[in-house]
């Protein structure tokens, strides 16, 4: 199964041990973490995290993909991370994710870029049914890239849920 994705500005690809520091200075600028809980800050904590990433890819049978974004023209410079995990949702059904370090956000639709593309490659290449996100209420630049890649919103609680059928989406881009 590919494990990297190519659009025409960027490359998803699968984390290597040496992105780490790149993964932490963005996970700990304190204005990329203001709609993260208290227990999701912290160098301690995205160094967890990253580890776990390593750990998903060498999982059989695998249910997490979560890539390193980067310019397609600069790989190792890591503008951010996206993902796909299937543990613990439905059959069928993935959450999906994307995020950038802060620099690039608002950047020339970068983000709606790296979803379509994230989104086309969970549909094709994992067969899913469906696709589900969270975002957190305050935050209305994810919402508003929830609603142009075509998600749903369906419910809220601590947070809003976002849906999107592998129809809707194969409706929209034909």
């Amino acid at each position: 199964m590919k494990k990297e994705i190519v659009t025409r500005r960027f490359l998803l690809r699968e984390f290597q041990p040496g992105d780490v520091d790149q993964f932490v200075a963005y996970q700990t600028d304190p204005g990329f973490s203001i709609f993260h809980h208290e227990d999701e800050l912290g160098s301690v904590h995205a160094r967890s995290v990253f580890q776990l990433f390593l750990d998903w890819q060498a999982s059989t049978p695998r249910y997490n993909y979560q890539f390193a974004i980067s310019l397609l023209n600069d790989d190792a410079n890591l503008i951010g991370s996206c993902g796909i995990r299937m543990d613990g949702c439905a059959a069928g059904e993935a959450v999906f994710g994307v995020e950038l370090a802060r620099p690039y956000w608002g950047r020339y639709r970068y983000s709606q870029e790296v979803a379509e593309a994230l989104i086309s490659w969970a549909f094709d290449e994992l067969k899913l049914s469906a696709l589900i996100a969270d975002t957190a209420f305050e935050n209305t630049a994810v919402a508003r890239l929830a609603e142009s890649a075509g998600l749903v919103r369906t419910h809220a609680d601590e947070k809003q849920w976002w849906h999107l059928e592998r129809s809707a989406w194969l409706a929209r881009v034909g």
